[in-house]
Parts: C-alpha cells; sequence; structure tokens
C-alpha cells in the first residue's frame, strides 16, 4: 500500500484519510497544510493510485487488514479515520473491529457508502432484463461485445479482478458493524448527494450511538470538496475536541 505520511516527527495523533472508489490519496491531500498539529496519513488502497492490484478479488476486510498492517508500523496512541466513499465502508468495518486498539478513537464518515440501498421496481428489472440477456449471449459468437454494453463506465474500465473486488465490495452491507461502533463519530453529507442518498447519512446516525449527523447544503456526493471550508471547520472542530 502506498501513501504519503506527514508532520509524523514526534506525533502520536494521526488523521488517515481513506479515497473513494476510483479515487487516490491525493483527493484528501489539500486539508495538508491545515492539519500540521497531527501526523496525517493519505492512502492509495490496492488497486487505486500507485498501488498495485490485489492478486486476488478482495473484499472489505482484505482492505481493511492491509490498513492495520500499514498503521502498525507507527506509534499511534490517537486515531483518527477520515473515509469518503468506498473508503467509508473500510473505515467503518475498520472501526468495528480495532476501535478499541487506540486509546483515542475517532471517525468522520464522508458521504459513506456501507448501507444497503433501497431498490426501485424499476431496478430490479433491469437486474432481471441482464440476466435473461447474459443467458441468451452466452451461446453467442459476439458474447463480450454483448455484455459489455452493460454496467457503468467506471465499472467496465476495471480488470477483471477489480471488477470481482467490486462486487464483493458493494454486496456487503455494514449494518451490523456501524452499530458496534461506540466511539465519537461526526457523519458528512451533502444534501444533494445522489450516490449515497440523505437517508443513508440518517440512518448511519441513528446506527452508530455516539455520533453526529452534518448536512452540508448545495453539495453532492463529493461534498467536502463542494464545501471544503464548511468540512474543514467540522473535522478540525472534531479531531481537537475528541
Amino acid at each position: 500500500m502506498k501513501y504519503l505520511k506527514f508532520n509524523e516527527t514526534g506525533s502520536k495523533n494521526y488523521i488517515v484519510f481513506l479515497h473513494g472508489w476510483g479515487a487516490s490519496k491525493n483527493a484528501f491531500l489539500w486539508t495538508q497544510e491545515y492539519l500540521s498539529d497531527f501526523g496525517l496519513v493519505y492512502v492509495d488502497f490496492s488497486g487505486f493510485g500507485e498501488s498495485d492490484e490485489p492478486d486476488k478479488p478482495w473484499t472489505v476486510f482484505d482492505y481493511v487488514q492491509d490498513l492495520k498492517n500499514l498503521l502498525d508500523e507507527f506509534d499511534i496512541e490517537e486515531l483518527i479515520l477520515v473515509g469518503h466513499s468506498f473508503g467509508g465502508r473500510v473505515a467503518i468495518k475498520f472501526s468495528f473491529l480495532y476501535q478499541n486498539d487506540y486509546l483515542k478513537f475517532g471517525l468522520c464518515l464522508v458521504d459513506s457508502a456501507g448501507l444497503k440501498p433501497r431498490r426501485s421496481l424499476i431496478y430490479y428489472y433491469k437486474i432481471f432484463k441482464f440476466k435473461v440477456v447474459k443467458k441468451i449471449a452466452k451461446r453467442l459468437k459476439n458474447y463480450e461485445n454483448i455484455i459489455s454494453k452493460y454496467g457503468s463506465n467506471d465499472y467496465k474500465v476495471l480488470s477483471s479482478i477489480m471488477k470481482d473486488t467490486f462486487k464483493k465490495v458493494v454486496k456487503e452491507d455494514l449494518s451490523y458493524d456501524a452499530k458496534f461502533i461506540t466511539k465519537q463519530a461526526i457523519i458528512v453529507w451533502g444534501r444533494n448527494d445522489r450516490d449515497t442518498k440523505l437517508y443513508m447519512a440518517k440512518k448511519l446516525s441513528r446506527l452508530i450511538v455516539n455520533s453526529r449527523l452534518f448536512i452540508l447544503e448545495d453539495a453532492g456526493h463529493f461534498s467536502y470538496l463542494d464545501k471544503p471550508q464548511e468540512f474543514l471547520i467540522i473535522l478540525d472542530t472534531f479531531v481537537r475536541n475528541l
């Protein structure tokens, strides 16, 4: 796992930033100049940025273990995890498993994935249609061309390992993990987020007992970029009062 590390001299208090799917350590790098009192770590998850792909399809747990192995190399007493979207998935499961391994632990979820979304009848119709097409197309010579028309553009460009990783990751509902997080947490969400809807933020807030929800107006799935000043004020206040 590749990473960037700042302000490490003598620091045992670290903020670790976890990017979303398809992004890299650069996603949060702009925060570095504003949080000079803390050790800062910006990671590239395996398969993203400068980190190599895993040698087999990974689950959320695999990403958590990779992160834990990295953090065990540092002398950390106070850890704050900041996870956006897919990074939020990893942060939730990491918190569930390892929140008590540190003298102080805090969690910041930003437009986080990890909960099972509500699905419409149209969604299930599309899934059924795809299965039918796939079954029929298997008998045809141009099978790959037919199937390639389905799925998002982000999904289409993935390698076979990362496609299987994506499928494993998105299938996991982390509601169970979230309700056993007992440390302090903040949940920051764009009101106009269309990828992880606002109802998910409210559900996470109910599941994580010691959490507080902040809704950023006129912001979408990348609320920390849409409203950087507001996000930074919320995060800075949280980490300094943990």
